[in-house]
């Protein structure tokens, strides 16, 4: 099935919602992609994990997830594939199939597209995480939008410690 084209009309609400089942659409992959993330071992020197969902502006391009592994004496070092201070690595969403909005969702200020799709996902995201068993996390973990687009505020993905 081809990714529709979604003309500008719809209200916030039907936004929403079509935002939502896209997103929903590729859950199944983003579990997925969180279970092997998350029983991949985490070395003591990690102390939190930090999610971050960047959009474009525009609102036209697939979001891209990260997650960035904090600690003592980051370095970096792209031939070690495995987790540490410093190590970032992009999760798959799945969604390269993603319905495309009309622009004017994301450039009409008074719609406010980004912040409406920031909030959905990073929900979306917390969700799945939770869904693929993150809560019992071996670290914190939250998850927020870069620039702080949406409501700004951060999602605990795991249990405090």
């Amino acid at each position: 099935m081809l990714p529709s084209r979604i003309p500008f009309g719809l209200s916030q609400e039907q936004f929403r919602q079509r935002y939502q089942r896209c997103l929903g659409r590729a859950s199944a992959h983003l579990i997925q992609q969180l279970r092997e993330l998350i029983t991949r071992p985490v070395p003591s020197t990690i102390n939190a994990a930090q999610v971050q969902i960047f959009l474009e502006e525009e609102g036209q391009r697939r979001p891209s997830i990260w997650v960035y592994f904090q600690g003592e004496n980051n370095k970096v070092d792209p031939a070690d594939q495995s987790i540490f201070p410093g190590r970032s690595l992009e999760i798959s969403t799945g969604l390269v199939r993603m319905d495309a909005f009309d622009e004017h969702y994301f450039s009409d200020p008074e719609f406010a597209g980004t912040d409406l799709i920031a909030n959905i996902l990073k929900a979306w995201f917390a969700e799945c995480w939770w869904k693929a068993g993150g809560w019992s996390y071996a670290v914190p973990a939250t998850v927020w939008v870069h620039d702080g687009l949406g409501d700004g505020q951060s999602i605990e993905l795991s249990e405090p410690r």
